[in-house]
């Protein structure tokens, strides 16, 4: 056994990121994935962003250990193979827009009447109906509808800020991938196949709602003076030679996070959480003491003032520092290899660590577009139909 999700298999018909992400989980967890992609070009995640060999860093990371198949869908033979497919499929997961899978005649009840125990999985911008249902969307699309540009525009920025990633499509990734186990965990308890319908809007409003929506989650709350979010004020500390972040939350870290920088934190008003909330200026002339302070200070210093003193913080690293710092090292997060089509590699290992039923990646490569089509008609028991649809254009 290789993972939690091992004897799992899953046919994927997703593109760029919200549903090879989710289904690249799962196969990082153990489960096998088909991947079928059309025959001109695939994935268009294969070409998105930095790319090395002809090959996306993004395709690299979302796909790495599947199995692709190249199939003209929109032919009555291409879709055949598909319904073949699914026959031994657990999960099928697409992320077309809404009406399209259908009109193909790959919908939930086309599949359902082939294997009544598929969990099927239909991911969209929107969702499958309503007033923005017909509408294309991209990650930026949901950052914007979802209040998450929003929530990272500042008073004194000239215009909206966008997260710096594809924030939207990872959430709704996530979130994607929590449905399909649960729906296995419920098959497994006789709960039988169910078709999952999941928008990236609502995936992104419900994350920015637990903790960056509080007036209107608390909607009585008396507390108007305070942001929507209790982080929304976080600021970075600037040293010589770099900059921190501190989250001195308890009386203790306050007071430690003060002494560490040699500011004067007695004044009995902010004493407590409570004083400091109501004497909010108190507050801040403490703060300001500590960025005045912090300015003349290294790095090293600072780290090593907090440290000993057991005050939360984080060093802001350079994205292109993250490998290498001591911690990841020592987790051993990441990992080098020759990649046939890309050259050198590095890439992280599933995040969670499971005791019982270690996650080893099969594969640590992306496919090529269609390298496992003859292998998996061949698997199919149609492996003497191969000629036949290579020359009808049907497969590559």
């Amino acid at each position: 056994m290789s993972g939690p999700m091992d004897g799992v298999r899953i046919v994927e018909m997703a593109v760029v990121l919200t549903g090879p992400l989710a289904v690249g989980m799962l196969v990082d967890q153990g489960a096998d994935a088909i991947k079928i992609e059309p025959l001109d070009g695939g994935d268009s995640g294969r070409y998105v962003g930095v790319a090395a060999g002809g090959m996306s860093a993004l395709f690299q990371v979302c796909n790495r250990g599947k199995r692709s198949i190249a199939v003209d869908c929109q032919t009555s033979e291409g879709r055949d193979l598909v319904l073949e497919l699914i026959e031994s499929a657990d999960v099928f997961v697409q992320n077309m827009r809404p009406g399209v899978a259908e009109r193909l005649g790959l919908g939930y009840e086309a599949m359902a009447v082939r294997n009544p125990e598929l969990i099927y999985v239909s991911l969209s911008g929107f969702g499958p109906d309503g007033p923005y249902a017909h509408r294309r969307v991209y990650d930026s699309v949901i950052q914007a509808q979802s209040g998450m540009v929003a929530n990272q525009t500042g008073l004194n920025d000239a215009a909206p800020k966008f997260l710096r990633q594809a924030a939207a499509d990872k959430v709704s990734a996530y979130t994607a991938c929590q449905a399909i186990t649960a729906a296995l965990y419920a098959r497994s308890q006789g709960a039988g196949g169910q078709h999952i319908t999941m928008a990236m809007l609502d995936a992104c409003a419900a994350f920015m709602f637990v903790d960056s929506a509080g007036h209107e989650v608390a909607l009585d709350n008396q507390q108007g003076h305070l942001p929507q979010s209790f982080s929304a004020n976080q600021r970075a500390i600037a040293c010589r030679d770099g900059h921190v972040v501190v989250s001195a939350v308890t009386d203790d870290e306050f007071h430690s996070m003060a002494e560490a920088f040699g500011v004067d934190s007695s004044d009995p008003l902010i004493a407590t959480t409570a004083g400091r909330f109501e004497n909010a200026e108190v507050s801040s002339q403490v703060f300001r003491a500590v960025h005045a302070a912090a300015a003349a200070m290294g790095l090293a210093e600072v780290v090593g003032a907090l440290e000993s003193r057991q005050v939360p913080f984080g060093v802001v690293a350079d994205i292109e520092d993250v490998a290498d710092d001591a911690q990841i090292r020592h987790n051993e997060l990441f990992f080098e290899f020759e990649h046939p089509q890309m050259g050198r590699v590095r890439q992280h290992r599933p995040a969670a660590r499971f005791g019982g039923t270690p996650a080893e990646l099969r594969e640590l490569s992306a496919p090529t577009l269609g390298q496992h089509t003859d292998e998996i008609l061949t698997d199919l028991g149609n492996g003497d139909q191969i000629p036949h649809l290579r020359a009808s254009n049907i497969i590559a």
